[in-house]
């Protein structure tokens, strides 16, 4: 029960943090110029090409984390700080201009690559998210089945909970006609802001436990 609970606390941030009531509308108006078969097209190249950079990221990650010998709360509170300000700019910004830039007509079918699959679905936010929920759990892992084992289980439940997204976003995508029919545009871009809001006070949460560490290790 308790690795269920700790997979539903990792799920949830990263499920947050990639952000798919912000990313269909995107996608809609990146796509809209093709054809439904197309459209497809560019939504499995997005899953796979997102899924690859971010296993890889949590895998190789960690290591370039020790190797530097960066601090937790230091990560906490750097990683703390990025996520805010992509939620802050996200919030005060209508749309996402960084990502659609360009006329449409340069945009083709390696559009799924980039920016939708990086930087868009995972992100400098979903990266830095990962990395610390990577180190957030694993003490309690390597308390429970030693160093090696406990953090090879964090990393594989990290893991396991961004591709469980990316199959959710994937079949977002799949059926995002049907989904803004159904829901409107008005209403995504209302659930677009209250997601953002969330990873707001997330980050902030991240920073303040980075702080209290810093200070409960100088006393």
């Amino acid at each position: 029960m308790d690795i269920l609970k700790d997979f539903l606390l990792i799920f949830v941030p990263l499920f947050v943090v990639m952000d798919p009531a912000g990313t269909i509308p995107v996608y809609l108006s990146m796509t809209e110029r093709y054809s439904e078969k197309q459209r497809r097209r560019i939504a499995k190249r997005a899953t796979v090409a997102a899924g690859l950079t971010g296993v890889v990221f949590v895998v190789l990650g960690q290591a370039i984390f020790k190797f530097l010998g960066v601090g937790f709360a230091d990560f906490q509170i750097a990683g703390g700080v990025i996520v805010l300000i992509l939620a802050i700019t996200d919030l005060l910004t209508p749309g996402k201009p960084s990502v659609v830039d360009g006329p449409p007509e340069e945009l083709d079918l390696t559009a799924g690559v980039v920016p939708l699959a990086v930087p868009l679905i995972v992100g400098p936010a979903t990266m830095a998210t990962s990395l610390l929920l990577v180190n957030t759990f694993s003490p309690k892992y390597v308390a429970m089945w030693g160093e090696g084992r406990g953090v090879l289980m964090v990393g594989a439940m990290v893991c396991l909970a961004l591709l469980l997204n990316l199959v959710l976003l994937f079949i977002a995508m799949w059926h995002s006609q049907l989904l803004v029919r159904l829901v409107g545009k008005n209403t995504m871009a209302v659930m677009n802001k209250i997601v953002m809001i969330l990873l707001a006070a997330i980050a902030v949460s991240l920073i303040r436990q980075g702080v209290v560490s810093i200070v409960h290790s100088m006393k």
